[in-house]
């Protein structure tokens, strides 16, 4: 945490030192600066809001908002949200409900976050791939929910360390996207106070993460 918040303040107060001290040749030099400086303040941003969130889900106490979903319309409703991204990235996004009409309970807002870091992450790492799946189905008392993508392989020796906080697969990454390494453990823990739990599945074909969340929340 330390290194990921102490390299874009030293950005940070780097440039903005140079604007202080009045050490600029050029009006565009000032602007460049001014953007330098505004980017890594977002990324610090975005970090500390991650850092956030993270700490307030990994609370087993933390209250859910509990409704009645109907899941295809959810599903539906979050993959429109992606269309622009993913038709510039050339990317197709399918809702497949194995299940017709299936309803579960559970924290909207919450579980939009964990649909939405798994489409992102797809997006982001999948670009590969030409197509995003998601799929549900109602299995016993449970919703099996799974984000395919057809993108690059993961390495097995990744997958297990996925979901722990501030893993990535690649090192660059981070600098590449703008990401914390905190979404996934964010989604497992939110999917966790469900009572459901997450898993990450990949081959040279595609790449399969899947979620099992109980339909009825008995501990609200």
């Amino acid at each position: 945490v330390s290194h990921d918040i102490r390299t874009p303040l030293t950005s940070i107060i780097g440039y903005l030192g140079l604007i202080e001290e009045g050490q600029y040749s050029s009006e565009e030099d000032l602007k460049r600066y001014i953007h330098i400086a505004y980017t890594k303040s977002l990324q610090m941003k975005v970090l500390v809001d991650d850092l956030f969130e993270y700490t307030k889900v990994r609370q087993t106490s933390t209250p859910l908002t509990v409704q009645t979903v109907k899941l295809d319309r959810l599903l539906e409703q979050i993959a429109a949200e992606f269309e622009l991204e993913s038709s510039r990235k050339e990317m197709a996004i399918e809702v497949e409900m194995k299940t017709k009409e299936l309803q579960i309970e559970f924290d909207v807002d919450k579980m939009a976050r964990v649909f939405n870091n798994l489409i992102s992450n797809a997006l982001k790492y999948g670009k590969d791939g030409n197509l995003i799946r998601i799929e549900a189905d109602k299995v016993g008392s449970e919703a099996v929910v799974s984000v395919i993508n057809n993108g690059k392989m993961i390495p097995k020796e990744s997958l297990d360390e996925l979901f722990n906080r501030f893993y990535r697969v690649e090192a660059s990454r981070s600098q590449q996207t703008g990401g914390t390494g905190l979404g996934l453990a964010i989604a497992q823990s939110i999917v966790s106070l469900h009572g459901g739990y997450i898993y990450a599945e990949s081959n040279d074909k595609e790449t399969k993460f899947v979620m099992h969340l109980p339909l009825k929340q008995t501990n609200c």
